[in-house]
């Protein structure tokens, strides 16, 4: 074989490694960064539906969606058992575990996470965060006073 043919081969089975790398370490990075400058993200981790602190979020959330939806946010229900959502749409069970090994949320545990619009973890507590306190941060924000503003004017 000639070094030419040696070097293209290199080159596709680099090219295929890549891409598929990409697609079973980077798919939720990508998933999560599409939403960058446009939502911020509240994950709720929770081993089951029925685990309380779980419920109790789910409800809040329910109850003041149009709070919820005033501030961009997009919530995703990530279980270890049972179905899990982004914003209504349901996720893989590979998508549900690559969400849960990026935020480095252990088997068994209750955990919420808020991603700010550029992308950067804002909060993450494995206990029930009232929706009021994860609103007040999400209002003490720059980027959030800015859109009260504008929507002032």
């Amino acid at each position: 074989m000639s070094a030419r043919i040696i070097l293209l081969w290199c080159s596709l089975i680099l090219v295929v490694s890549v891409l598929v790398m990409k697609a079973a370490w980077g798919g939720e990075r990508s998933d999560l960064t599409r939403y960058r400058w446009q939502n911020r993200l509240l994950l709720l981790f929770a081993p089951t539906a029925e685990h309380p602190a779980y419920q109790a979020m789910v409800g809040e959330l329910k109850e003041q969606a149009r709070g919820v939806t005033d501030r961009d946010l997009l919530v995703f229900r990530v279980l270890e058992a049972g179905r899990s959502f982004q914003n209504g749409r349901e996720l893989s069970r590979e998508q549900a575990q690559a969400l849960r090994q990026r935020f480095g949320v252990p088997s068994g545990a209750f955990t919420v996470v808020l991603v700010g619009k550029d992308g950067g973890v804002k909060l993450q507590e494995r206990r029930q965060v009232p929706l009021a306190d994860l609103f007040a941060l999400i209002d003490s924000m720059p980027m959030r006073r800015q859109e009260m503003q504008e929507r002032k004017s």
